[in-house]
């Protein structure tokens, strides 16, 4: 039998932490039934609790499997038929009528109880399938690329999903390292398409074109192809805020398309890069195309050196709120985490603003930490001069796209 994954393991175990209630409920009923009538029976009373036996499998069925309905449907009959043969209280008639009423309702439960059983392997059988969607749409990024060292964290606002409209990527390539966050307009399945497609126009423009702007307007064609096909009001509504961020050494190139600028996480603060706003993807190749310079430079050149980390987060995080009605103050809570390792920043930032709420998180939240290492790999000498220049196009023929792939 294959082995549950975390997100399974949680739920069955969620499932059998509220089991054991229910399977207990339908013995304590059929003993106190029990106890009942032989204290009825040595007494001389005339109280009979032989009709409380028909709710025991009702109530084993509610958790229990067909097993366990049938044990406690077998006890029930068992203790109404010695009811039968050591009283005769009202006639045949009343037994008859009990043990019928026992019958009927442990045939009922056991059908239910398969149905149920099944029902919840179907739920075990899809958390798998979102998993594996999960891995497709939002796949772990590497924990270390180019000289950097890499995290993140994801949270969906809704506690049984476990993928939304958030999205990030980290790709790459040839001496630099690509990296995309980014929040779909909306909830629900069409966010969680559009998110998929957003990535997948950037896993491959990442690739292939060598100015960030072209792969941030192929990612905005993408988008706007995906509200054509969505129509009407929402597909005229969709569109995606992100920040994409490009990393040769130790300059960094950041394109902030609608989206919380990036906070530079130093051993003297934390304060957000200073960006130029462009129109989220889905609109911001319209404004390239208006400019007329598609292939130009929008992005905005900065910094950093080793020890640095650059957080990435989206607006789940900063439009969080408390009980008043604050918003989550994101650089002082960063500034007092500046002493966690990288591979733990994402999730203890994520814990933050969940204490910060008190009541969870209202909006999809994602966050993606970088820190600059300073090693130096092949292809990332730390020099700026290694620094290709933007607006060059097509990052080369197929051959070179397949030395990344396989140096990823």
């Amino acid at each position: 039998m294959r082995p549950l994954s975390a997100g399974s393991a949680r739920i069955a175990a969620s499932l059998w932490g509220r089991r054991w209630i229910w399977l207990l409920l339908p013995w304590l009923l059929v003993l106190g039934v029990t106890a009942v009538e032989i204290a009825d029976s040595l007494g001389g009373h005339v109280f009979h609790a032989g009709p409380l036996l028909s709710p025991a499998p009702a109530l084993a069925a509610i958790r229990g499997g067909p097993r366990d309905v049938l044990a406690v449907s077998a006890a029930s009959l068992a203790i109404g038929l010695g009811n039968a043969v050591g009283h005769d209280w009202s006639g045949a008639d009343n037994h008859t009528v009990v043990l019928a009423s026992v019958a009927v309702m442990s045939a009922a439960s056991l059908v239910a109880s398969v149905a149920r059983e099944r029902r919840e392997g179907q739920l075990v059988r899809l958390r798998r399938v979102a998993e594996v969607a999960q891995q497709a749409v939002l796949p772990p990024v590497p924990p270390r690329a180019g000289g950097l060292r890499l995290a993140a964290g994801y949270s969906a606002a809704e506690s049984d999903t476990l993928v939304g409209g958030d999205l990030y990527e980290v790709v790459a390539c040839r001496g630099r390292v690509r990296l995309i966050i980014g929040d779909v307009r909306g909830k629900g399945l069409p966010a969680i398409r559009t998110a998929a497609v957003v990535l997948g126009a950037f896993r491959e423009a990442a690739l292939y074109e060598s100015a960030l702007e072209v792969v941030a307007s192929r990612c905005s064609r993408a988008v706007a192809r995906a509200a054509d096909d969505l129509g009407g009001e929402e597909g005229d509504e969709l569109f995606v805020t992100a920040a994409l961020v490009e990393i040769e050494g130790p300059v960094v190139r950041v394109l902030d398309l609608g989206h919380p600028p990036p906070l530079l996480l130093t051993s003297d603060g934390c304060r957000p890069l200073a960006v130029e706003p462009l129109p989220p993807l889905g609109l911001v190749h319209r404004f390239a195309d208006h400019r007329g310079d598609g292939r130009g430079e929008w992005s905005v050149r900065t910094r950093w050196r080793p020890g640095d980390r650059l957080v990435l987060h989206t607006d789940g995080i900063d439009e969080a709120r408390d009980g008043d009605g604050r918003f989550f103050p994101v650089v002082p809570h960063l500034e007092a985490l500046r002493a966690a390792p990288t591979e733990r920043l994402p999730e203890l930032l994520l814990e933050a603003v969940v204490r910060y709420t008190g009541r969870g998180l209202r909006d999809d939240a994602a966050v993606l930490a970088v820190e600059f290492t300073g090693d130096r790999s092949p292809g990332n000498s730390g020099s700026p001069a290694d620094v290709s220049p933007p607006g060059a196009g097509r990052a080369g023929p197929p051959e070179a796209v397949e030395e990344c792939v396989e140096g990823m």
